[in-house]
């Protein structure tokens, strides 16, 4: 008779147990997955808004035939085309910053401009590193180099990409560049 009552009550604080348990993972897995989409509809604003950006979009415009024909480095302080670099590049280290920062969906982002973003990196790295050189700052436009080395560069695996996502947002970059052995 004791025995009974005690697997009785051994069965009931079990299913407790169980239901608690079984809640708290719903709960968490809610909470994780109204984060993403969260973080995927504040990068879709970032790119909707800069795409109907006005000043973003003439200072593209100015850019383009520069990039396209790699005369980036031949820019002269205070010219249009300068100012426009200025503001692109600003941008793209914005764009950068979020995504390095866990702020802007990773993914979402380089589908969208990976293209234009690699490219504008690439063309322009040389009168960034003159810039680095001329301020005595190498961090000017870090996070846009973190990115072109991490999207074109050593692009991260499948197992870094899910230890990334356990991890919070400051160790991210410190588990990325001891996994990658990029500085």
């Amino acid at each position: 008779m004791l025995g009974c009552s005690l697997l009785q009550a051994l069965d009931a604080s079990a299913a407790v147990l169980f239901a608690a348990t079984f809640a708290t993972m719903g709960w968490v897995y809610t909470a994780r997955r109204a984060r993403d989409l969260s973080r995927k509809q504040h990068t879709c604003n970032v790119i909707l808004h800069s795409s109907l950006d006005r000043g973003l979009n003439e200072a593209s415009a100015k850019l383009v035939p520069l990039i396209k024909n790699g005369d980036i480095d031949s820019l002269q302080e205070g010219t249009v085309e300068r100012e426009a670099f200025r503001l692109m590049a600003n941008h793209y280290e914005f764009l950068a910053a979020g995504i390095r920062n866990g702020d802007l969906d990773e993914r979402l982002m380089r589908d969208c401009l990976h293209a234009q973003l690699i490219e504008f990196y690439y063309k322009s790295s040389n009168f960034i590193w003159m810039q680095r050189d001329i301020r005595r700052r190498q961090t000017t436009y870090e996070h846009l180099e973190w990115v072109y080395l991490r999207w074109e560069k050593a692009k991260p695996e499948f197992y870094q990409r899910w230890l990334e996502r356990l991890l919070s947002k400051r160790d991210r970059t410190t588990a990325y560049r001891s996994a990658c052995g990029v500085d």
